[in-house]
Parts: C-alpha cells; sequence; structure tokens
C-alpha cells in the first residue's frame, strides 16, 4: 500500500510504501495526506502550467537604453 503526503509549503508529494514511514509522516504538521489521486494529477497539472508560463518570459537581462535615446527624451 503507497501513501502519498503533500508538502503544504512547497505542494511537492512524496509516496511511502512503509508503515513505520506512513506513520510518522502523518504526525508532521507540515505535511497533509492525499487521499485521492486526482488530487495529486491536478497538482501535476498546475506544476506544468506554471513551467509552460516560465517558458514564455525572456531571459537574461533587460536591454540597455542608449545614451542618445534618454538625451532625446528630455
Amino acid at each position: 500500500m503507497k501513501v502519498t503526503f503533500r508538502c503544504k509549503q512547497s505542494g511537492n508529494t512524496v509516496s511511502f510504501s512503509d508503515p513505520t514511514d506512513i506513520k510518522s509522516m502523518r504526525e508532521e504538521t507540515h505535511y497533509e495526506e492525499i487521499k485521492d489521486e486526482a488530487q495529486e494529477t491536478n497538482a501535476n497539472e498546475n506544476a506544468d502550467k506554471k513551467t509552460s508560463q516560465e517558458v514564455l518570459k525572456r531571459r537574461g537581462r533587460p536591454a540597455k537604453v542608449g545614451v542618445s535615446d534618454a538625451i532625446g527624451e528630455l
């Protein structure tokens, strides 16, 4: 039997099959047990959406404004 837990702070999921590990994780306050597999797939879909938004961002440093452009605006 595998039991899955989700970190309340980061949202990461962890699965355990050892009864001792499951018991200790249920006592942890910063982890919650996932009862349904549908909830886990929703968490994975949300993570996929976040990574696709990050891909759309431009990487690196913003373009420098030239001196002549800055003087022309004054």
